[in-house]
């Protein structure tokens, strides 16, 4: 069978490192943007919009509430990644990490609520330590996948049974009002660390040269939910 010279574990040394540097930048931006939408929340009514928009949702549909907010972020990150995916438009790609920036940072504005309650107005004291906890969480798997000379693409079949697992664990745990500690935190980041080993590999294996905006999703969407469960463990161990 003939290789395919556009995709990246097969393409010169010198593509893969333009691919990787073009990929990681714009994980990088994508994050900073989303720091930068938090803080514009937080600083303005639009957190409070969003708090008390979920709490209508909650409030009107009990149980489904959980639910319904699960399918309309999941319904916004179809559709983001499907834009991300376009190869005939870059502005199309951009839009789709765009639109995912956005609803990735109005998920986290509960979790970031949750954290200044429990720290008394000081965020900080959870939110610093648990962002650098996952970025070297981050560098050492992405490590691992380029130094160890391992397939991880074994891992998807683990990565799926345990996502089904774990949302039905959050289904029940919504409909009989019970709460999820630090121990589903604890195996939600085991989970992502698998992920991201996974999805590292999927690049590599199955992205061209030319694709580092989907990379580049791919990636956040790993990193920024790795990030979540991280702060979700540090700010339960207050309880």
């Amino acid at each position: 069978m003939e290789s395919n010279p556009f995709i990246v574990s097969e393409a010169p040394a010198s593509d893969r490192v333009a691919f990787f540097k073009r990929t990681y930048l714009h994980v990088a931006g994508a994050f900073a943007a989303f720091g930068a939408l938090l803080y514009t929340f937080f600083v303005t009514d639009v957190a409070r919009s969003i708090m008390q928009g979920f709490g209508s949702i909650m409030s009107s549909m009990g149980g489904f509430g959980i639910l319904v907010v699960m399918l309309m972020f999941w319904g916004g990150t179809y559709v983001a990644q499907k834009m991300a995916e376009n190869r005939a438009s870059r502005p199309s790609q951009y839009l789709g990490l765009g639109l995912y920036v956005v609803l990735e940072a109005i998920i986290f504005v509960p979790l970031i609520v949750m954290v200044a309650i429990k720290t008394g107005g000081n965020p900080g004291e959870v939110l610093i330590p648990a962002c650098a906890v996952t970025a070297a969480l981050v560098v050492g798997l992405t490590v691992a996948v380029f130094t160890m000379g391992i397939d991880f693409s074994f891992l998807r079949v683990a990565i799926v049974i345990g996502s089904v697992c774990a949302l039905g664990i959050i289904l029940v745990a919504a409909f009989t009002d019970s709460q999820l500690g630090n121990w589903f935190s604890i195996i939600m980041i085991l989970l992502m660390a698998t992920v991201i080993l996974y999805q590292t590999q999927v690049i590599k294996d199955s992205c061209e040269t030319d694709q580092h905006v989907l990379a580049a999703f791919i990636l956040f969407s790993a990193f920024v939910t790795l990030l979540f469960y991280v702060i979700r463990l540090f700010s339960g161990r207050r309880d």
